[in-house]
């Protein structure tokens, strides 16, 4: 029987993603940052199913079919589309992302980061800017299949696999071309963490004392330990990776409990974000554009405005973001839900004039 509650604890942190993106109050941002990427590896790893440790090649088609494929096709169709975004100004020589603007590319600009996209998964569209993840999670897997071949499942794994991220991060060491590196070992170690504890059957999600210190730890590590997945020190590795797991296993408790109420529509609505969230990953960020272009038609704005990224930040920060937030997360949810709407009416419509035959 499918477990809703993963889908469920996928839709909320994807919206937590979003409502990261929409530039809101700092500390919030800080405690979404913390551990929210850590819960999509944990929950990969959670889900991960025995059969594939007998067939590598199933695990490797699943793998290239669920996260190379999404990451090439959109990366490659926005990389095509770049010229037309920055003649609509959605790019710009003016403003982007920390200071990193854009340009008009030229043929061999295409080339040479189509040949990134598709050889290393890097150099992807700033419109695509937290597919960094899908990297992530991609070679993350494969180090965590590969140790749990070698290692046959023993709990030690996870701590090998965290001592290897520390160790990397020290050296700074990274696979020549294709920037492998602490990072990838770091999703691993999340993805082995979350297949032990579904395999052994653990439940300490349901203790009220992991809910209190998690909350603890989560306030407690945005001011002394704050890290991301994305950027870290070695030595915060050990106290992110706790604080990270404790916030999960809150997260999947409360998801558990709202999985008994499953045919609430509302919950529906959860189920399916979690269910797509590749989608909010891939569209949440031009969506965000029509908001930015509202602000400029409302408050008399420059067009080039438009290409500040992620967001208009000061318009975001007086309350703009919750309107970020409700656009990043509907628009793609809409445009899927009304795409496999008609996709199975059309399907179902062509079986039946075959049968009616």
């Amino acid at each position: 029987m499918r477990d809703k509650s993963v889908s469920i604890a996928k839709g909320i942190s994807i919206a937590l993603v979003v409502m990261a993106h929409s530039i809101c109050i700092d500390f919030i941002v800080r405690c979404i940052a913390i551990y929210v990427l850590s819960l999509f590896f944990f929950m990969s790893g959670y889900c991960f199913k025995d059969k594939y440790l007998d067939d590598a090649l199933a695990f490797i088609k699943k793998r290239f079919t669920g996260i190379y494929w999404p990451y090439l096709k959109w990366s490659l169709l926005f990389l095509l589309l770049h010229n037309v975004f920055y003649h609509l100004h959605i790019y710009s020589d003016e403003y982007g992302y920390g200071g990193k603007t854009s340009v008009f590319y030229t043929s061999s600009d295409f080339v040479r980061k189509a040949i990134s996209i598709a050889t290393k998964m890097q150099g992807h569209e700033q419109l695509l800017g937290a597919y960094w993840f899908m990297k992530l999670l991609f070679v993350g897997s494969f180090i965590f299949y590969i140790a749990l071949k070698v290692l046959k499942s023993k709990a030690w794994g996870a701590l090998l696999l965290l001592a290897l991220s520390v160790l990397l991060s020290t050296l700074d060491w990274k696979l020549y071309y294709f920037n492998i590196g602490t990072r990838e070992f770091y999703a691993a170690f999340f993805l082995y963490i979350g297949y032990l504890y579904k395999k052994h059957q653990m439940d300490f999600h349901q203790r009220p004392w992991i809910w209190c210190l998690a909350v603890i730890l989560v306030v407690a590590g945005t001011q002394l330990w704050f890290t991301t997945m994305h950027n870290y020190d070695y030595w915060k590795i050990f106290p992110h990776a706790f604080t990270a797991i404790l916030a999960i296993l809150t997260l999947l408790c409360f998801s558990q409990r709202l999985s008994r109420k499953a045919e609430n529509k509302s919950v529906k609505c959860i189920i399916f974000i979690g269910d797509h969230t590749i989608e909010v990953l891939t569209w949440h960020f031009l969506s965000m554009k029509l908001v930015s272009l509202m602000l400029i038609a409302i408050y008399h704005l420059p067009i080039k405005r438009l290409s500040e990224f992620p967001v208009i930040e000061e318009y975001a920060r007086q309350g703009w973001w919750i309107a970020y937030l409700i656009v990043g997360v509907a628009i793609p949810v809409i445009w899927t839900f009304y795409y496999h709407l008609f996709k199975d009416r059309l399907i179902n419509n062509t079986f039946d004039k075959v049968h009616t035959r």
